[in-house]
């Protein structure tokens, strides 16, 4: 590992990562793309591409800039109980998240007011029983592909920022590489209303802060069992949970405070990067 900065690689970077991110958000809002009205499958399938950005900008760098391969980049599976334990504990903070939520907004258990928002008459089964199914695929095959647009994400946050920085320390690279992975999604926060807050520069802050919490967990286990991998399962799980069953059962509430990306995520999720921070 080098003990300084490589401060050619990481602006290089950076600057390949960060300006298509703000490019497209500026081009989605032009066209009028608003998800803070409504998340269409069309615009979640192009927001899924831009997870790429981080990976392709680090594929760059490494093999035509700096020239130095992909020997550091953790591009390997590692052991397998860590695989289990996020699949585990990553629902278990939805569901202390939402519990916390519910006792602010109701839940609607009925899908009344998802149907009318997107235009559907009926559920193929019982409200609850559709519920339960697919809760239980966001825990089994949802994860695994939400993975595949993780690994865009994570190849470059996990797996090049993070092991650039740790010459500063194990964390304050953990902490610094979470905020880049916070600030990476303002632009889409900003101009397209990503997250639906309606008042984005304080939600801005809030998901910032929230990303940079989660970055601290995951960073701390993919350099624990050295595999970016690892990294791109997990966030492919947060994934699974936060645009699956939780935003169909509590479809109305204020996102700055409840829901994962909310201040009750937030108060959540910190104690939990504490620990993986100061656990080393």
């Amino acid at each position: 590992m080098r003990n300084e900065i490589d401060k050619k690689g990481l602006t290089c970077f950076l600057a390949l990562a960060f300006i298509p991110t703000i490019v497209l958000s500026l081009l989605l809002r032009k066209i009028g793309v608003d998800l803070a009205d409504k998340m269409m499958a069309y615009y979640s399938i192009v927001l899924a591409a831009a997870m790429f950005f981080p990976g392709i900008s680090a594929f760059i760098v490494r093999k035509f800039i700096t020239k130095e391969g992909f020997r550091d980049a953790g591009l390997r599976i590692g052991p397998k109980k860590p695989y289990l334990q996020a699949a585990v504990f990553i629902p278990l903070i939805f569901i202390v998240i939402y519990a916390i939520t519910a006792l602010f907004y109701s839940p609607d258990f009925t899908l009344r007011t998802f149907m009318e928002q997107n235009g559907i008459v009926e559920t193929p089964m019982e409200p609850t029983a559709f519920i339960a199914l697919l809760f239980i695929s966001t825990l089994i095959i949802t994860p695994l592909i939400n993975s595949i647009p993780a690994f865009g994400e994570e190849f470059g946050w996990r797996g090049y920022l993070l092991p650039k920085l740790l010459p500063l320390g194990r964390e304050k690279a953990l902490i610094l590489s979470g905020i880049t992975w916070g600030l990476w999604h303002l632009p889409f926060v900003f101009f397209i209303g990503f997250g639906g807050y309606t008042n984005r520069l304080a939600g801005g802050l809030v998901f910032v802060a929230v990303i940079t919490l989660l970055g601290v967990y995951i960073g701390a286990l993919t350099l624990k069992n050295e595999s970016f991998l690892l990294a791109s399962f997990m966030h492919g799980v947060f994934n699974a949970q936060a645009y699956g069953i939780w935003t169909i059962v509590f479809p109305d509430y204020n996102h700055l405070i409840g829901g994962i990306g909310g201040l009750i995520g937030l108060l959540v999720l910190l104690p939990v990067a504490v620990y993986y921070l100061k656990k080393g």
